[in-house]
């Protein structure tokens, strides 16, 4: 599943966010298993909350990048087998786990390339599969919108078959949580407007920046 870096820009914020996160990482993981129920890994979640309120002014994007490195070697402690972990660490599993891991909120296509070349020093056996949408091997799914041509096929699915609107041929409208601030919201508004032109009116967005309204 994918690995989401939450920096609340307050501390109000931050307590909200605190209170909440594991409650949003069950329920992101929950989301991921449903939608990878025939693959056999199923889905996961992983959500890293970072404190950056009483940071020096300009070194935000320092502190995020050392927290994806602390949280990959946390990781790769946890099932990279050495000697020094098999004593350390208590293993009810029993077996080898394998751990596959994607880009979400906040990482960076040089956070993707330190944590394949960090499991690799590490020892981890398929160190390129550490992570997925490696800028130089595969499909960035942020740069071609991946998960949103998962959701545009369900929304065409229910304009037609549910509400039996042929959105190439009529208008219909859609309220978004998510938009321009996310990946997936903000390409499938780019998915919305190449697929179907000015029928799709979007009358609402809600998103983390802020929400819009307009009912026309």
């Amino acid at each position: 599943g994918g690995l989401r870096l939450v920096a609340p820009e307050s501390s109000e914020e931050l307590a909200l966010e605190s209170a909440r996160q594991y409650d949003e990482c069950y329920g992101l993981a929950f989301a991921q298993q449903l939608k990878n129920k025939d693959i056999p890994e199923g889905g996961s979640k992983a959500v890293c909350l970072i404190d950056t309120n009483d940071i020096l002014h300009g070194t935000r994007d320092y502190v995020l990048r050392k927290s994806v490195k602390a949280m990959t070697d946390s990781i790769l402690d946890l099932v990279v087998d050495t000697k020094e972990n098999r004593d350390a660490i208590v293993d009810y599993f029993g077996k080898r786990e394998v751990l596959y891991l994607g880009p979400d909120r906040n990482v960076t296509p040089e956070d993707i390339n330190w944590m394949i070349k960090q499991a690799g020093r590490r020892g981890y056996e398929t160190p390129a599969a550490f992570m997925s949408s490696k800028p130089e091997a595969g499909i960035n799914h942020k740069e071609y919108g991946v998960t949103s041509e998962g959701v545009n096929v369900f929304l065409d699915v229910a304009l037609q078959r549910v509400l039996g609107i042929d959105p190439r041929k009529e208008s219909f409208t859609v309220k978004m949580t998510d938009g321009p601030d996310g990946d997936v919201g903000g390409n499938e508004i780019a998915i919305m407007v190449c697929e179907y032109g000015d029928n799709a009116k979007i009358v609402g967005i809600a998103d983390h920046s802020g929400c819009a309204e307009d009912p026309d």
